[in-house]
């Protein structure tokens, strides 16, 4: 079941892009401020010179750091974040929040905010959209699953991206078993009236119960290019 958060009570994915050699001091802040979910990966900035001083994303190793949190949380973190790797820094970075429109599941709900109890549901926080991006974050080794089922709800393709979660160590507590820092993002863009459908045909197969952990939630789209479906796809999906 998807779950619902009250629009006072927001919950936001804070993306932080950092040069590679600053993790402990960028993860530092999040951990202080008691955030629990964080998902890291390995990039390449390719910014030229002419924006480099604005993003600092020239050609050097990055880190991208996902985290979810409260808005009010993400609040103090951007700040704290920018005076570490702010555009006028020598470690340059940039740190940016996305609304997150629903989260599937209570136990999914419970990890992304990092708390022990909470009501079943969908949480939306703002009007809809014709789209959704479908985030699932599962162990390594589980993405094709992820993918076999979401195709078999009606999505037609999406994207993976290796990564490892540096969340805390309570999260084991919490789920009862050991989680795998190794894990597999997997992002799928679909139409909004399917989004309900994929995500919990995910979470059924692939959840948190499952061999594979997935944690799915979802982040509204504002606009789509390249996207149309195609032969045999069910109305509402749309092909990656």
């Amino acid at each position: 079941m998807l779950h619902e958060t009250s629009p006072g009570a927001p919950l936001v994915l804070m993306v932080t892009i950092f040069d590679r050699g600053q993790d402990e001091r960028v993860m530092d802040l999040f951990t202080h401020e008691g955030v629990t979910f964080n998902l890291l990966a390995l990039g390449r900035g390719t910014a030229n010179s002419q924006i480099l001083s604005y993003l600092g994303l020239g050609e050097t190793e990055k880190m991208l750091l996902f985290s979810t949190m409260s808005s009010e949380a993400s609040d103090v973190l951007l700040r704290q974040v920018g005076e570490v790797v702010g555009p006028d820094k020598p470690n340059r970075g940039i740190a940016f929040t996305l609304p997150i429109r629903s989260v599937c599941g209570g136990p999914a709900a419970k990890c992304l905010l990092g708390i022990s109890e909470t009501e079943r549901g969908e949480q939306v926080m703002e009007e809809r959209g014709e789209h959704d991006l479908i985030v699932v974050i599962a162990n390594r080794g589980f993405a094709d699953v992820v993918m076999e089922t979401a195709k078999g709800a009606g999505a037609t393709g999406g994207t993976v991206v290796h990564a490892r979660g540096t969340g805390s160590k309570e999260m084991e507590k919490f789920f009862g078993v050991a989680i795998l820092p190794e894990k597999d993002l997997i992002l799928i863009v679909t139409k909004s009236e399917s989004r309900c459908r994929i995500m919990e045909a995910i979470v059924a197969e692939a959840g948190p119960r499952t061999d594979a952990r997935a944690v799915t939630f979802s982040l509204p789209v504002n606009g789509v290019a390249g996207l149309s479906a195609g032969p045999g796809v069910p109305e509402g999906s749309e092909q990656v």
